[in-house]
């Protein structure tokens, strides 16, 4: 989470008023949003929008820089993209292009049908989550299949990318022969997380690197993640080894509800297929469809909360402003970022 800089997202606005009451009818009218409001340091206990432990509550209220506690923060990180109706049945406006770096890769065969665009949050994120990859372990590339095409729609083989939130991520994997090499296309993987297509044996799922995926995924700050779609027998590697690493029992909570092996559909032992939910700006047009958005959006507060208690004094501040929201009304007018719950398909 180092080195955070961009602003938070209308999304996360969503994020704190679904932690807190049902908020009162808006007050007359306040300064424009030129002129942020600033909610005073004595009250900072008072208007707390999570429920914070005794120690975090007293830490936020001894705060004594008054501008970190801004109650309108910030824009979307969206640009001009625009996700329009469901993955399975709908269309990108302005999606942007996925852009290669040394962290992250195309598939040769994506790169040549043109199905490298999604949403600027889609995008952005599966930027950022490779280059943190690649800092926490140098040398990772991070490799994608399927985004959408420019303009959205069906593509085949996967007929749930229309709408610009869906990707195909490539496990990331350890050569067993003792080499650095890695997987270039897609390995299926078996129960026991070794390779038994193509070159049997060769490849061993590597659980450290893409649980460091899956957590940068589902603790980023911007963009809420609705689904990462796996196989059974590999989301329990990854569940077991959060376990051990005594990764946050919140975050890991998160993770049993977004990692599901999908129905309908390949059981996904080759590939990760994330689906983040719709950006808060693309709605109502944006549908989420079934999905437990809830869920994976508490990680972003445990990131926020980590980034608190952990971070530089900038990332603090940054988290400041966003877990302290003042009760201005301004929240009772934002979509709800739910879905219809069920099971995805």
């Amino acid at each position: 989470m180092a080195g955070v800089m961009h602003r938070a997202p209308l999304l996360l606005v969503l994020v704190v008023a679904a932690c807190r009451p049902a908020p009162a009818p808006p007050p007359p009218p306040v300064a424009p949003p030129s002129a942020p409001i600033v909610a005073p340091p004595s009250s900072v206990t008072a208007t707390a929008a999570l429920p914070l432990e005794a120690s975090q509550a007293e830490a936020l209220g001894a705060a004594d820089d008054a501008s970190a506690l801004v109650g309108r923060f910030g824009h979307t990180v969206g640009g001009h993209s625009r996700s329009v109706g469901t993955a399975q049945n709908g269309y990108l406006l302005g999606g942007l292009a996925l852009t290669e770096s040394a962290a992250l890769r195309i598939l040769p065969q994506t790169r040549a049908r043109g199905f490298y665009f999604g949403t600027v949050e889609l995008v952005t994120l599966l930027e950022r989550a490779a280059q943190a990859v690649a800092s926490e372990y140098p040398h990772s590339t991070l490799r994608l299949g399927n985004l959408s095409k420019d303009g959205g729609g069906d593509i085949a083989p996967s007929h749930s990318h229309n709408s610009g939130r869906d990707a195909d991520v490539l496990f990331f994997a350890f050569d067993r022969n003792g080499s650095d090499a890695a997987p270039t296309n897609f390995v299926h993987f078996d129960d026991n997380g070794l390779s038994d297509s193509p070159e049997p044996g060769r490849w061993e799922f590597d659980t450290a690197r893409n649980w460091a995926l899956v957590r940068r995924w589902l603790t980023d700050p911007d963009v809420v993640v609705q689904w990462i779609f796996v196989s059974v027998p590999l989301r329990n590697r990854l569940l077991d080894y959060a376990l051990r690493e005594r990764e946050p029992q919140s975050l890991r909570d998160r993770a049993m509800h977004v990692l599901v092996q999908p129905r309908d559909s390949s059981p996904h032992a080759d590939h990760f297929h994330i689906r983040i939910a719709c950006p808060a700006d693309d709605r109502p047009n944006c549908i989420d469809g079934f999905g437990q958005t809830a869920h994976a959006r508490e990680a972003q507060v445990d990131a926020l909360l980590q980034m608190y208690a952990h971070g530089s004094p900038e990332e603090q501040r940054y988290a400041r402003e966003l877990l302290t929201l003042p009760v201005d009304g301004s929240v009772a007018e934002l979509p709800p970022i739910e879905g219809d719950e069920g099971k995805p398909e």
